[in-house]
């Protein structure tokens, strides 16, 4: 599970759980081009790596800028192995009637499409690699919606489906697509279920393992799937929840 000398491309990468992805990839040696829209984050992230790390400003929705991005990474490394979409957002939440139509297109633009632009401005890059490695972040929500997260839940099934989608689309060119399915970590969008005393308990009380995810326990799974090792995983999507999506 070694990434030493694989170029790994990570998007939403200048906090929450893409930022502790880069902080445990650099440390099994990948070379990192971290994308976000924050450069500022972004640099300050690559300048406490241990490893050669690029910054690059992009917003993922936006489709030139993406295949800017691919570019700018694999001529400073000369190729992309792999691939982790992260970014994504969890805008104001409310029961379906209520959300904003606004509301909804953003978190499917984001959550879907952006994953999407993204996959397809990696592609060639991913296949001249030889041993392509795309990574999705999904949701426990997927599966598991609580209330008051349609456009949430909606864009993150999709993605689930859009993983297996390019999972078919992409093995003849030598690219396994899979995705994780997080439960409830107390950082990035998670944090704020940490903070509040009811929704801590109410996760609390559902996972089975009785606690919140460390950035240790998502960054294990995603490495995994991004390395040699998942060579014969395919179409999969990983619940990293702490037993969370069991419903017990």
């Amino acid at each position: 599970m070694h990434l030493k000398d694989r170029v790994v491309f990570i998007t939403g990468a200048s906090r929450g759980i893409g930022a502790e992805l880069a902080r445990d990839f650099a440390a099994h040696g990948a070379r990192l081009g971290l994308v976000a829209r924050n450069i500022e984050a972004l640099a300050e992230l690559a300048g406490e790596l241990p490893s050669d790390a690029l910054p690059v400003p992009c917003d993922i929705r936006d489709e030139e800028a993406l295949g800017a991005a691919c570019r700018k990474v694999a001529d400073h490394f000369g190729t992309i192995d792999s691939v982790v979409a992260n970014a994504g957002v969890a805008l104001e939440s409310g029961r379906a009637h209520k959300v904003r139509t606004e509301t909804w297109i953003r978190t499917l633009e984001t959550n879907l499409t952006g994953p999407f632009l993204t996959a397809r401005a990696a592609h060639p890059y991913l296949a001249a690699s030889g041993r392509g490695r795309l990574v999705l972040t999904s949701s426990v929500i997927a599966r598991q919606p609580r209330p008051g997260l349609s456009a949430y839940a909606a864009s993150k099934a999709g993605v689930e489906g859009l993983t297996r989608a390019l999972a078919a689309d992409w093995a003849k060119d030598g690219i396994c697509v899979n995705a994780v399915a997080p439960g409830f970590f107390g950082l990035g969008m998670g944090a704020a279920f940490e903070a509040g005393e009811r929704l801590r308990d109410q996760v609390i009380a559902r996972t089975v393992l009785g606690r919140f995810g460390e950035p240790q326990d998502i960054a294990g799974v995603v490495r995994f799937l991004a390395s040699d090792a998942a060579a014969y995983v395919n179409g999969q999507v990983l619940g990293v929840d702490g037993g969370y999506g069991l419903g017990v």
